[in-house]
């Protein structure tokens, strides 16, 4: 039912600290914005984290669809050579019925 894993990077204290979270579900939503200067990209991110994977997502953190093994040695940046990148920028908690989870929103 959740076929992905992703690794997610926050910075506690100064340091960017790595965790690994098995079992989600990443599903990149592909979309393009029109304005009078042309036409934009506006992909987003849904990422849902049920409750028993005992990880609380947070607004920055950034996320990366597979398990990488990468320390961020200068910025954050750095991380986009690797694969697909998002930052989180909203979280909704689900926390009734059978399958309570979050619910991630990224860009």
């Amino acid at each position: 039912m959740f076929p992905h894993n992703c690794t997610v990077y926050r910075e506690e204290e100064g340091v960017w600290k790595k965790y690994y979270v098995y079992g989600v579900l990443w599903q990149d939503v592909e979309g393009i914005n029109i304005s009078k200067s042309g036409l934009k990209d506006s992909n987003t991110l849904e990422l849902y984290i049920p409750f028993s994977r005992d990880f609380k997502p947070l607004k920055k953190d950034i996320v990366l669809k597979g398990i990488f093994d990468y320390e961020i040695k200068n910025k954050p940046s750095e991380l986009y050579s690797l694969g697909s990148v998002r930052v989180v920028t909203t979280v909704d908690v689900f926390d009734f019925g059978e399958l309570k989870h979050y619910k991630v929103g990224g860009r």
